[in-house]
């Protein structure tokens, strides 16, 4: 899937639509950036539940809903073998099934502009255009090198997350470093929030497995979900031999030598 656009778009209607969650009107949002290409966003509920944190249900329910209330448009067409969903934004669409509040009618006392504003037409510019405008696809495109920097510095994040999220345990870091390099080769790259979360999910499979060798256990899920291509991360589907982390002995060749008083100081030469 491509990656999304550097711009969201959130119209007023959909802001100030007081039936919507945040987590809603931020999911529509979402959707106009992955829509910015084809007109239509084709991710799947998968995609959405681990953006955000959440549920399959929860996405579905935020679907229905913007459906519902006439701010999307969602058609299944057959790719291939498969059904492909497509949700399209419609933030222009009459909303007839929802009768407007007393609260919608009085937005403009809600949020005030002062007199001075009123005089001042706001600045179009071509990175930031509402569906209103109508504009042809060439004249919103994101800035090229803008997008590529912000990439970079998400996977270098990513990087960094997963090389101090357990310091001190090569295997594990390894591990880490691999499972970006699989989801990178894959459709959904990893985000830095899923990389926090990513480190706390390995940490709780490792207290529900109750093992000793904790970073040997999370090493394991990591490899079992890259050789298996697993997004997701699972507790061990095979048996995990655990035993307790040898510690290597402390380096004795830097420490220096106690003399006492009955010491022979040619014992030292």
């Amino acid at each position: 899937m491509e990656k999304p656009g550097f711009y969201a778009i959130l119209p007023s209607p959909v802001r100030y639509d007081r039936r919507l969650s945040a987590s809603e009107k931020v999911f529509f949002a979402e959707i106009t950036a992955l829509s910015d290409q084809c007109g239509y966003c084709y991710a799947g509920n998968g995609y959405f539940s681990e953006l955000y944190d959440t549920s399959d249900r929860t996405v579905q329910r935020w679907v229905k809903h913007l459906q519902e209330l006439g701010y999307v448009a969602v058609t299944n067409v057959r790719d291939g073998a498969a059904m492909q969903r497509r949700i399209s934004p419609l933030p222009d669409a009459p909303h007839e099934g929802a009768p407007e509040t007393e609260a919608d009618k009085n937005v403009g006392e809600r949020h005030p502009v002062s007199a001075g504003d009123k005089n001042v037409a706001p600045t179009p510019t071509k990175m930031s255009p509402t569906p209103r405008q109508k504009c042809r696809l060439e004249q919103y495109k994101n800035n090229n090198t803008r997008e590529n920097n912000t990439r970079a510095g998400a996977r270098a994040s990513v990087s960094d997350i997963f090389r101090n999220a357990f310091p001190g345990n090569e295997r594990l870091t390894e591990a880490l470093l691999a499972f970006e390099e699989s989801r990178a080769a894959g459709k959904h790259p990893l985000t830095v929030n899923a990389a926090s979360l990513a480190c706390n999910k390995l940490n709780q499979l490792a207290d529900e497995a109750g093992v000793r060798d904790r970073y040997g256990y999370m090493a394991a899920v990591l490899e079992q979900s890259i050789l298996r291509g697993w997004e997701g991360l699972f507790a061990l589907k095979d048996d995990f031999v655990d035993a307790v982390p040898t510690q290597r002995p402390a380096s004795t060749e830097d420490r220096p030598r106690e003399i006492g008083p009955d010491t022979d100081i040619l014992d030292f030469l």
